[in-house]
């Protein structure tokens, strides 16, 4: 065993500074153990929200009040569907449903039981509401119309206040064609243009979380609850709508692709040094900076951001591959260079040096306006202070075991092999015409600013909830167009005059579904000849159905009176009632102006441009396309992500040239060559380059920077003195090859952790890993160019 030298420790050989590392660390475990424990007040949530990466929006006030109108982040909708038409398949289906509103109850408020009692109007206001389909009624239809509701079972009777059966019309024109109650459960039917099934429908299941739909034993307890009734009942189909599925599948992901990539990271990195080293029993102290920088990153992390983002987890996964890279350097330079008898003064230059130069590339991270990526870098950074620190003060101290550092090792074969390759010169010709080829490429680069990079939930699942959406031709939100009047009445006038424009637009196809106030109220004057028709068909036309029916005509009175005291209904007092709740969304409660909204489902580019132009010249709308908002707002950020990359270089060039002189080429060719052939592979692939490349070619800038610092520092051939001994020349080889060593670990641990990546099912991680596998590959393939 060879123990490590007894020199005279000074600066950070000093045993105070473990001890203090070694305090600091245990402080860092206290406060993790405060966000993770369950009884602690200061526990900490995880988030899932996808939108919570996002910075702030720059939106109109009325915008902002308007989206928190539609924040519906604890609704969900379920629909309980049979495989086929028979009568055993809906038996089954509504036995499901049944099943899933008991298994929902403990968890949710279900709130389809409102049934169509909550559409009934205050009858001071029913009579100005006439359903379209009593539009044309003749004198003779309305007397016919009112002896029904008087005779046939289940009519109507109210003679004093709705003696014509206004009420019944009123509710079956807000209840949607395709919606029904049967059999004490909500019913919907597929339109037929769907190409099912006639027979065939779905029972509606309607609720709103009492938990919260980020809350991770919320998801759980919905998942079991559907779960539960999916295995009881094998052959019915669900479809689901909210965003709680895709948070809770969002959360199950990166859950195991923490533990996939993760483990798959440190699998391959034991592996990988189990190879080299030979050592088992070493391997698990060489892991103690992993363990510890995870450990000073994770809790300062949390507690700095007050939550943690599922996606940082994931990322701080991939770790493990960067932050072995200084546990390589002093192993490869203990075994190889120094026999493990200290001499190690040499190493720490290079070592502060790659740690400052990683540490450039993710502090600029932190400089985004995206809170996910700043928590991601400060958690990367966090990390690398964490590892670099137990190398710098620990590791040394431990002793190597005396067959470590024979030269025949494998470690010392692994070296010797690597130092053989060294390019000739068409290599370098070759080279060259590669990296002009490269350049030469960049003309066709393009960008890709797509929200798809940013949603992690399977196509099914989306398939899914676009599915319920247009069964219950529902809005998503995501587009809508503000409409302001001075009055109420005048935005009832403007809302029923755009209805032409959208009708125009869903015949080319280019607008679904919409909603609007003008599908659910009338204009105030169409309401106010509402109530002058009505009040003379109670004064003419109430007397001869009352004389049919053989009744007094004394109620003729008091009919009249009651429709005297009638009056139209405003806005505001729609939305008020349970009837409007589904006008609440599409109203804005203001004092200087009358506010609504019109809320679109599917709308097409052609679509989304003519609903722009329809704003663009009228002071009185305002058209928001969320999609496209943040689209531009991801293209925003990729471009100063793009400047923050361009300035971390030039940077970081100056302070290596301070160093390096003349050598600096060497410290710069692996980390610029890398990042030029990978914008190149992705512009010849067709790739559009995104945020998340942009972030892991910081990551190829960092560990390619540390690549080629230790190139610079070790090159094959050191220009000694003519009177440098033998001994100096063979101990400069010695550390050259051992710097050679930890590269090529480096690269390979690295290519095994963020490499992973690339097979992330969510986008943002798989772009990211892409950019690192071909900014990693290319990087190692440089080193030795770097070298000679």
């Amino acid at each position: 065993m060879t123990s490590p030298s007894h020199e005279p420790r000074k600066g950070l050989d000093r045993a105070v500074w473990r001890w203090l590392w070694a305090a600091a660390l245990l402080l860092c475990a206290l406060l993790l153990a405060a966000k993770i424990v369950p009884q602690s007040p200061w526990r900490g949530a995880v988030d899932t929200r996808i939108t919570a990466m996002l910075p702030e929006q720059e939106r109109s006030p009325l915008a902002a009040r308007a989206e928190s109108l539609d924040d519906t982040a604890n609704r969900l909708v379920i629909l309980v569907g049979s495989r086929d038409a028979s009568a055993a398949a809906r038996k089954q289906r509504d036995a499901a449903a049944r099943a899933l509103r008991q298994a929902l109850a403990p968890i949710a408020r279900l709130d389809d039981g409102k049934s169509f009692e909550s559409l009934r109007l205050p009858a001071e206001v029913q009579p100005a509401l006439i359903a379209p389909s009593l539009a044309g009624l003749s004198d003779d239809d309305w007397q016919a119309r009112a002896l029904r509701q008087l005779f046939q079972p289940g009519g109507q009777r109210d003679l004093i206040r709705d003696p014509f059966g206004l009420a019944g019309a009123w509710q079956s024109w807000l209840t949607p064609a395709n919606l029904s109650l049967s059999g004490g459960q909500l019913l919907l039917r597929a339109p037929t243009s769907s190409g099912e099934q006639p027979g065939n429908g779905y029972r509606l299941i309607s609720a709103t979380l009492t938990g919260s739909a980020y809350a991770m034993s919320d998801q759980q307890a919905l998942e079991q609850a559907v779960n539960g009734v999916k295995a009881d009942y094998p052959d019915i189909r669900l479809l689901r709508s909210g965003l709680v599925f895709h948070a809770s599948n969002g959360a199950r992901q990166a859950k195991q692709e923490m533990s996939t990539i993760g483990l798959g990271s440190l699998i391959g990195v034991l592996l990988l040094l189990w190879a080299v080293f030979r050592t088992p029993r070493r391997l698990p102290l060489l892991l103690v900076p992993v363990a510890t920088g995870v450990l000073f990153a994770l809790p300062l992390s949390w507690w700095a951001f007050g939550s943690l983002h599922v996606l940082t987890l994931a990322f701080g996964a991939s770790l493990i591959g960067i932050s072995i890279d200084y546990v390589l350097h002093l192993e490869c330079m203990r075994r190889l260079a120094t026999n493990g008898r200290g001499g190690l003064t040499a190493l720490w230059p290079g070592l502060t040096l790659g740690l400052c130069s990683s540490l450039a590339a993710y502090l600029a991270i932190t400089l985004t306006p995206m809170p996910g990526l700043r928590q991601m870098g400060m958690f990367a950074a966090l990390g690398l202070i964490g590892a670099w620190l137990s190398v710098r003060l620990w590791l040394p101290q431990l002793p190597l075991p005396a067959q470590a550092t024979r030269e025949d090792s494998p470690a010392a074969r692994a070296a010797g092999g690597l130092a053989r390759a060294i390019p000739g010169r068409r290599s370098w010709q070759a080279l060259g015409l590669l990296l002009l080829a490269a350049l030469a490429s960049l003309y066709g680069l393009r960008s890709d600013d797509r929200l798809t990079q940013l949603n992690p939930s399977p196509q099914a699942l989306i398939d899914e909830q676009r599915e319920v959406q247009r069964l219950l031709a529902e809005p998503d939100g995501l587009r809508y167009l503000i409409v302001q009047a001075e009055t109420d009445a005048a935005l009832l006038t403007r809302l029923h005059a755009l209805e032409g424009t959208f009708q125009r637009l869903n015949a080319q196809q280019q607008l679904g579904h919409w909603a609007s106030l003008a599908q659910q109220l009338p204009t105030l004057a169409q309401q106010q000849a509402n109530l002058g028709a009505m009040r003379e068909r109670t004064r003419n036309l109430l007397p001869r159905v009352l004389s049919t029916a053989g009744l007094p005509p004394e109620l003729v009175k008091r009919a009249e009176q009651a429709i005297a005291d009638a009056h139209p209904l405003r806005p505001a007092g729609w939305v008020a009632l349970p009837a409007g709740e589904m006008g609440q969304r599409l109203w804005l409660d203001s004092r200087s102006a009358a506010i609504g909204i019109v809320r679109f489902g599917d709308v097409t580019a052609a679509g989304s441009e003519a609903l722009a132009r329809l704003a663009v010249d009228d002071d009185s709308l305002e058209y928001v396309d969320q999609v496209a908002r943040l689209s531009t707002t991801l293209g925003r950020i990729r471009s100063e992500m793009a400047w923050l990359v361009g300035g971390a270089v030039v940077l970081i060039s100056l302070l290596l040239a301070l160093r390096y002189r003349r050598s600096t080429w060497r410290a710069l060719l692996p980390p610029l060559g890398g990042l030029i052939l990978t914008l190149s592979a992705l512009t010849l692939a067709g790739v559009g380059l995104n945020l998340f490349h942009l972030l892991g070619l910081l990551l190829v800038l960092g560990i390619g920077l540390d690549a080629g610092i230790f190139c610079a520092e070790h090159p094959a051939r050191r220009s000694l003195s003519a009177t440098a001994s033998d001994a100096a020349q063979t101990s400069a080889s010695r550390a050259s090859q051992a710097s050679l060593l930890a590269i090529s670990l480096s690269c390979a641990s690295s290519l095994l952790a963020f490499g992973l990546l690339s097979f992330s099912q969510t986008p943002a991680l798989a772009a990211l890993g892409l950019a690192c596998l071909l900014g990693l590959s290319a990087t190692w393939s440089l080193v030795p160019f770097a070298r000679s």
